[in-house]
């Protein structure tokens, strides 16, 4: 029996020929949180890719499976964590976030570890300090469509070059939530890779494509020369108090809090100009809001402003992680949005030092 403590179980240098081709199949064989140590070409190195921290997330376990059943040995020792499989396969795959009554897996990286959530949290940051790998790569879907991009906790050189292995698209933040990726440091960088929504077929494709440079290339930490990464900085979360009620239609719904246009992610990652209408409001208008920004102010009318009983842009800006399904919207957060009036880029160059 696994004790409540380390609640993760191990697979080393699984058999190819054992493992199915169906994901949800290798999910249920696997049956809870399991870490697959795969041995390298140099096993004096090693690096982590954490996947499935959210159950309806799948295209990094698609990929990892998939690879793992080539057999290909990989530039260095790899660890893999798939960790909501019992989540992923609740009533429907790949159907729930997090099991109904549970916390978010990827809020539960800072204490308290007193939850089944929490003690698999515990377990992965125990052996991360125990295989000392030299970078890890969170894998996951948007809850929406959505291009693919990468989230880090501050910018470096070894961050942009982890990111670049999918995409040219940086998001910033200063939020503070639990996440994995807030463990991120010189000697571990960490980079949340968000390879678009579950639903898109593309989005596979980029954690196949990403994932083969991260197993196979020699280093991963150094740019390209003449790489451009596109820069989305202090990014805040547009959430809804609790309690409140969301619909999503193309016009406003009698009794809801707030009602989206069914195309509301066509913004996302784009530029909108201030005074964008995002929605209707109901009889409360904006006080069922409240917009998180790592400073903790209220910065709410800085962006978003009632007119009319509609939701409108306060000001120019970009959103992204725009969501339409309504269970995430509550229980997380509809969108995110940065106020840079333009877009930054990072250039690095042939000294490995970024330029704006």
């Amino acid at each position: 029996m696994v004790r409540q403590s380390h609640p993760i179980q191990f697979i080393h240098n699984p058999d190819p020929t054992s493992l199915s081709q169906e994901v949800g199949e290798f999910l249920r064989h696997l049956g809870g949180p399991t870490l697959i140590v795969v041995d390298g070409r140099d096993n004096s190195r090693c690096r982590a890719v954490a996947t499935l921290l959210h159950g309806n997330e799948p295209s990094g376990v698609k990929a990892l499976l998939k690879w793992l059943r080539t057999g290909e040995r990989p530039a260095v020792k790899l660890i893999c964590l798939i960790a909501s499989v019992q989540t992923a396969l609740h009533e429907t795959l790949f159907c729930h976030r997090q099991i109904p009554g549970q916390r978010d897996m990827n809020r539960c990286f800072n204490p308290p570890f007193d939850d089944h959530p929490g003690h698999v949290a515990r377990h992965f940051l125990e052996l991360l300090e125990h295989y000392q790998p030299e970078a890890l790569l969170d894998i996951h879907n948007t809850s929406g469509m959505s291009p693919s991009f990468g989230v880090v906790t501050y910018e470096s050189p070894e961050h942009e070059a982890l990111i670049a292995l999918f995409t040219r698209r940086m998001i910033v933040t200063e939020l503070r939530l639990g996440a994995l990726m807030e463990h991120s440091s010189e000697r571990l960088p960490v980079v949340t890779i968000e390879c678009g929504g579950a639903a898109q077929p593309e989005s596979d494709q980029v954690a196949w494509e990403g994932l083969q440079r991260y197993l196979f290339n020699e280093q991963v930490l150094r740019p390209e020369p003449g790489l451009i990464m596109d820069l989305y900085k202090d990014a805040v979360r547009l959430q809804l108090l609790p309690g409140c009620r969301i619909a999503f239609a193309a016009q406003p719904v009698p009794g809801a809090d707030l009602t989206v246009p069914f195309d509301v992610e066509k913004f996302n990652f784009g530029t909108i100009p201030a005074l964008t209408r995002l929605g209707w409001l109901g009889p409360r208008g904006m006080s069922v809001f409240r917009v998180q920004s790592a400073t903790g102010g209220d910065v709410l009318p800085h962006f978003f402003l009632n007119r009319a009983s509609g939701l409108y842009s306060a000001q120019q800006q970009k959103l992204f992680m725009i969501t339409t399904n309504p269970a995430i919207a509550l229980s997380d957060c509809l969108l995110y949005a940065c106020a840079d009036i333009e877009l930054d880029q990072v250039i690095e160059t042939a000294t490995g030092k970024g330029v704006e």
